[in-house]
């Protein structure tokens, strides 16, 4: 009888660790069937006597117990079996999305110039070397041009003044010629007359 005791002792303890989170209802239950039981039992000297139809309803009702509770661990565990798998494929999803969301980033922080793949910051850098180097172009060609423009019209004035002065020397040589002109033929005029004159004589 101590041994059978023993027993039940064994199992009561073994199936309250085993359902220990989720046994509180049945739990009770059959700690209140052992106590009846023991309640039930006739003492002999320092044992308990207990029915052996008493003792193998409760076995009956503690397999049941078990059984129920082995089915609910196992359902449990192909959920969390489950949930694992569901786990391992988001946690897959993750590092493909991760993946394409550091090509994107990746993609949106390059640009390709020229055929020439660059990060944006160089890019803006390069183009604002370009826009200064422009500008500088802008400026001096407008430098060269007014630079032109001024000695052009410096040009043209001094054509101008040429001109004037080539056409003032042009009419005083003009002038003098036929000034030269007339004095010559006044002098072989007079050559003339003194020639017809001596003659007459």
């Amino acid at each position: 009888m101590k041994k059978v005791h023993r027993t039940l002792k064994l199992c009561l303890l073994l199936f309250t660790v085993a359902a220990a989170s989720q046994a509180g209802h049945a739990q009770e239950s059959l700690k209140d069937q052992y106590e009846q039981i023991m309640q039930k039992s006739s003492t002999y000297e320092q044992y308990k006597v207990i029915r052996q139809t008493e003792i193998e309803g409760f076995w009956v009702n503690i397999e049941d117990t078990l059984n129920g509770k082995t089915e609910e661990i196992t359902s449990l565990q192909s959920t969390i079996a489950n949930l694992q798998g569901n786990i391992d494929s988001l946690k897959s999803d993750l590092r493909k999305v991760s993946a394409r969301l550091a090509e994107s980033e990746k993609t949106n922080d390059a640009i390709i110039f020229l055929g020439i793949e660059m990060e944006k910051t160089a890019y803006h850098i390069l183009v604002w070397v370009i826009i200064l180097i422009l500008v500088v172009a802008v400026v001096l060609a407008y430098g060269m041009f007014v630079k032109s423009n001024a000695t052009t019209s410096r040009i043209k004035r001094d054509y101008e003044q040429q001109r004037k002065e080539f056409e003032t020397h042009r009419d005083k040589s003009r002038e003098t010629q036929v000034r030269l002109k007339r004095e010559l033929q006044t002098a072989v005029n007079t050559i003339e007359e003194m020639k017809r004159g001596g003659a007459r004589r």
